[in-house]
């Protein structure tokens, strides 16, 4: 769960010490019947808070804490009683065909597909964790080899070890992809026009540990001393790292290390995504059926890109049927991926917090994949129209462009366009729109110099296109009098 504020401080007497120390004894509860006040309060004592409601909110507490609460007149229900017995309950739902997958399972699985689908598919590792495993990532392009000019989408999963779910998804969705290709048009396309990364365990030392020894663990394995192991991954990225929504103590499930990118885990998205420079990214989480997106280390921070944020997410939660909000309108926490890949890079990034448990039955894990992996194409699909067209869209990427990716940036920028009230963002917006009005332009210019017409009748029947028919004029004239 994305969502922990941990503080250093006891507030009101009621200490969070005694939850941060690994063996004790940890419940899922509800405190119900919360004013905003009340909400404001606890969300400032330092608890794990999986899920806030208008006048609840879910948190996992020691039975010295619910005690206090309840002393307190907060009405207390239990939700899941001891969470390391809920853990191992849950992995006995696992049959034969319905289980969730392990580092091995899961590394034989990529392998599998690697050689039966090498000649658009490749399996890298990206880095070793704390613990020496390798962190995998598949890439997925019609040339896997090449680092083509094309709109790329990084899909990752498991940052926290107790989110087993979040290996699932991008798993569902990769097996799909590489399955339809050649078979879906759709799919196809993107494969061919996209250069897509499957990340599916950020965290295999710490999803290994969890299910080994059926604990209820978020963090990596790094040994910090004789007590306490682990950092916070999803804390422990370099924009904006610092203490709010995170902690100094190397105890605390939020601990986000000694400084940003303390880990090899974090290192390794950083480099991928430094060298790839992706246009959109998802981070699987669970839970709470949310679709979060940027900036989450403070409240109503300016972003030029908020209208196209606020706009995929919305189209992504139609698939799911989750939330869509800014990710700090519960509260702010810094060090997360999100605001690294969009702050950092520009990345349109996106956390989905999957399903109401951290861990649903086996059972489940079919139809949460039916609702997630279509979100997944989507968003690989906008990574080359929104993030191209989008204000801090990289217009270097329109030269390179395939007609309909182009084509399909149009209409999605024009749509961006027209929602935007901020002047100065419209004018970005048709810089961008421009340039790629140009690619167009000069592909069907080459069109109808080879005799095609296809081009020209999709730009006619596409109503925002009508700039681009100019252009196409101009492009004819300056060929007829110059030359190619």
């Amino acid at each position: 769960m994305r969502r922990v504020f941990l503080s250093l401080v006891v507030i009101a007497g009621l200490s969070v010490s005694g939850s941060l120390w690994a063996g004790e004894m940890k419940s899922l509860v509800r405190l119900c019947g919360l004013s905003r006040a009340q909400q404001q309060k606890i969300f400032s004592q330092g608890f794990d808070l999986p899920r806030v409601s208008k006048t609840s909110v879910e948190a996992v507490l020691t039975q010295e804490e619910i005690q206090k609460f309840r002393n307190d007149g907060v009405k207390v229900v239990q939700l899941i009683a001891d969470l390391n017995k809920y853990i191992e309950k849950v992995a006995k739902t696992q049959t034969k065909g319905v289980e969730y997958y392990t580092y091995d399972k899961m590394t034989q699985q990529l392998q599998n597909w690697a050689m039966q689908y090498e000649k658009i598919a490749r399996l890298k590792s990206i880095g070793k964790s704390f613990e020496g495993r390798e962190i995998w990532a598949m890439k997925v392009s019609d040339n896997p080899d090449l680092d083509e000019k094309e709109p790329a989408a990084l899909i990752m999963g498991a940052h926290h070890a107790r989110e087993w779910i979040s290996v699932e998804v991008p798993m569902a969705a990769l097996k799909e992809y590489l399955e339809g290709y050649g078979k879906d048009e759709k799919l196809t396309q993107l494969v061919n026009e996209r250069e897509v990364w499957f990340i599916p365990m950020v965290n295999p030392d710490g999803v290994t540990y969890s299910q080994t020894n059926y604990q209820y663990w978020r963090k990596n394995r790094r040994k910090i001393d004789s007590r306490n192991f682990g950092v916070d991954l999803n804390r422990n990225y370099g924009y904006k790292w610092g203490n709010t929504g995170s902690s100094n103590s190397p105890s605390s499930d939020v601990y986000h290390g000694t400084g940003p990118f303390t880990e090899p885990e974090t290192q390794a998205i950083k480099e991928l995504s430094e060298k790839e420079h992706f246009q959109a990214h998802i981070s699987y989480h669970s839970y709470s059926e949310l679709v979060l997106y940027p900036f989450g280390y403070d409240y109503d921070v300016p972003c030029p890109d908020t209208s196209t944020l606020r706009k995929l997410a919305g189209e992504m939660a139609k698939f799911n049927k989750y939330t869509p909000e800014n990710s700090a309108d519960l509260y702010p926490v810094m060090g997360d991926s999100d605001d690294w890949g969009y702050g950092a890079n520009k990345t349109l990034a996106f956390t989905i917090e999957l399903a109401t448990s951290f861990i649903p039955p086996a059972s489940e894990i079919e139809g949460i994949n039916k609702i997630n992996v279509p979100a997944v194409f989507h968003l690989i699909d906008k990574s080359g129209t929104y993030g191209l067209t989008t204000p801090s869209g990289d217009l270097s990427m329109a030269k390179a462009l395939d007609f309909q990716t182009a084509l399909d940036a149009v209409v999605d920028g024009t749509a961006l366009q027209l929602d935007t009230k901020n002047q100065d963002l419209k004018v970005q917006i048709g810089d961008r729109l421009l340039a790629i009005g140009k690619r167009l332009a000069e592909l069907v210019a080459a069109d109808q110099a080879a005799g095609k017409t296809d081009s020209i009748e999709k730009i006619r029947k596409t109503p925002q296109a009508g700039f681009v028919l100019k252009l196409i004029s101009t492009k004819l004239t300056f060929d007829r009098i110059y030359g190619n």
